[in-house]
């Protein structure tokens, strides 16, 4: 029997927005480079423009200078990789949308201030099939940028995923799917991140019909069991609540990195997942050599500092996976796409994350907002001494130890061979099994961090006997009793002090990047039989 004559094939389609002109979405410096060719031509009626190109050349790489040095020989290898995009617009409209298909490494010559980085997870959530998700990739909206990718290649529901905790954001979605309307008219499999992976039609007016079909599509609402992973719902620019936002988001990159809230996040779905990033180069920004590792917020702030909020936009960072810079694991990222924010405006929650603002879904928030509620109600079993202005911490807990006749263990940490870096045990010891964290709520990175590093010690005092023989020697030289510590914690306080004097701490203080940090900590440890409470520390004046 003759093979059947395929109609659609699987196509790497990206969506842009804000492109006055089809040219504006492709960078600058592949338009100028008079290696590629650029066509203005139509698909059926529609404009069209097609750019083809290599991205290399004839230079010799760069690591040939390296291995002449080591071995005495000479290299005479360049790289090039072949590169297409085709652009086009369905509709005249001033706000109509850019699509473009992308071959080989094309996806490169795309202006990534311009994609829109929501797209394919979008479509991916109104057309797979809730039941048969192979693989999700998320992000925990935490003071970490925590990037965890899941699969199942027989499929499975959210359920199976471990998919629906609070603070997460899922960045990729793949499944099964079948788009009524779509030239291929049967089952495939959908892959949406930034871009989508999807069959189109081989035939200008099938593909202006498929094209057709997915932006309708996206007007739709997700399918009802895929509805919670779109808690997060983008802003519009040029809106009044995005221009304000965008001046909140300029005084924070001002600040000094202790005070500034920005935090740093890292675009997984740019990058190659299967190579690790070795170093990076910052384009724009001054100095485009190599730098070892992944950007830091310190880099970033410095970046910006003195200049406008187009700067995020206009620095761009590309990784690679070489020390030498020349093995690119990335395209040229935009700051802004590094940058994390969660700030309140207007009585709502909006959080800055891949370059874009979204605001958190009401009954997201409200939800939140009561299970943080419950865990405060929740006693104690403590009171904690008063803290005094002008101690700082380390003060606070010497004299917190021995007013309560705890073991001190604050800013010791214990190391072992699963936990070579070491981990702070918590701040005191008050009986057996029961263990102090305290902090003074002063921003929420703080905040965040205590809560993680309360579930990080009770997971390694529980499952690391080498952690809590260590702990019982420390105890003992900081005279207390070697049986304080069992065989896992029975309970984990959270001590916290306002930041104001004379107040008191309430749910409502809490910034939702720790509400949700400590959300996910009472969950983990209270499912291994590890209490978790939290408790007020008095603050005075002298």
């Amino acid at each position: 029997m003759a093979r059947q004559k395929a109609i659609a094939q699987a196509t790497t389609l990206y969506r842009l927005r804000h492109t006055d002109e089809l040219k504006d979405a492709v960078k600058k410096k592949y338009r100028e480079n008079s290696t590629f060719a650029q066509d203005a031509c139509t698909v059926k009626d529609r404009d069209a423009l097609l750019i083809v190109g290599s991205i290399g050349g004839n230079e010799p790489v760069k690591w040939a200078a390296r291995v002449k040095t080591l071995t005495g020989t000479v290299v005479e290898v360049s790289n090039e990789t072949a590169a297409g995009v085709l652009l086009l617009r369905l509709d005249d409209r001033p706000d109509a949308a850019t699509w473009a298909l992308c071959w080989g490494m094309g996806w490169l010559l795309l202006d990534q201030g311009l994609v829109d980085g929501a797209f394919g997870q979008r479509l991916a959530l109104r057309s797979a099939d809730p039941d048969l998700l192979s693989s999700l990739t998320r992000t925990v909206l935490d003071e970490r940028a925590k990037v965890d990718r899941s699969s199942i290649p027989a499929g499975s529901g959210l359920t199976g995923f471990g998919i629906g905790g609070f603070g997460e954001l899922v960045t990729r979605v793949v499944g099964k799917a079948e788009i009524k309307g779509l030239t291929i008219g049967k089952e495939f499999r959908v892959r949406g991140a930034d871009a989508v992976s999807v069959p189109l039609g081989l035939t200008p007016a099938t593909l202006l019909a498929d094209l057709k079909v997915l932006d309708d599509l996206l007007t739709q609402d997700p399918r009802p069991e895929l509805q919670v992973l779109e808690q997060l719902v983008p802003v519009k620019k040029g809106t009044d609540v995005h221009e304000r936002l965008e001046t909140r988001l300029l005084y924070e990159l001002q600040q000094a990195p202790d005070t500034s809230k920005i935090m740093v996040t890292w675009p997984h779905e740019h990058l190659n997942e299967n190579k690790p990033a070795e170093s990076f180069r910052v384009k724009g920004g001054g100095g485009t050599q190599p730098r070892a590792d992944l950007p830091t917020k310190e880099l970033v702030l410095q970046l910006l500092s003195g200049r406008d909020i187009a700067s995020l936009d206009r620095i761009k960072i590309q990784l690679f996976g070489d020390a030498e810079g020349e093995d690119a694991v990335s395209s040229d990222i935009p700051l802004r796409k590094w940058v994390a924010l969660e700030i309140e405006e207007g009585g709502r929650r909006y959080f800055l994350h891949d370059g874009q603002w979204f605001a958190m879904d009401l009954d997201y928030a409200k939800q939140l907002d009561q299970r943080v509620k419950g865990i405060f109600a929740k006693s104690s079993g403590v009171t904690m001494p008063e803290w005094h202005v002008p101690d700082d911490e380390e003060a606070y807990n010497k004299k917190a130890a021995e007013v309560m006749g705890a073991v001190l263990m604050d800013r010791k940490l214990v190391q072992t061979a699963q936990n070579k870096r070491g981990f702070e045990p918590s701040d005191l010891i008050i009986e057996s099994d029961v263990y102090v964290h305290v902090k003074s709520a002063t921003s929420s990175a703080p905040l965040s961090h205590l809560f993680a590093q309360g579930a990080n010690s009770a997971h390694a005092l529980q499952h690391d006997e080498e952690a809590r023989m260590k702990l019982r020697d420390r105890v003992q030289q900081r005279g207390g009793d070697r049986d304080l510590i069992g065989n896992k914690p029975r309970r984990v306080i959270y001590a916290i002090r306002p930041k104001e004097v004379g107040k008191s701490i309430t749910p409502d203080d809490l910034f939702s990047f720790s509400k949700v940090s400590l959300v996910r900590a009472f969950d983990e440890l209270e499912s291994r039989g590890i209490e978790v409470r939290v408790t007020t520390i008095g603050y005075l004046p002298e």
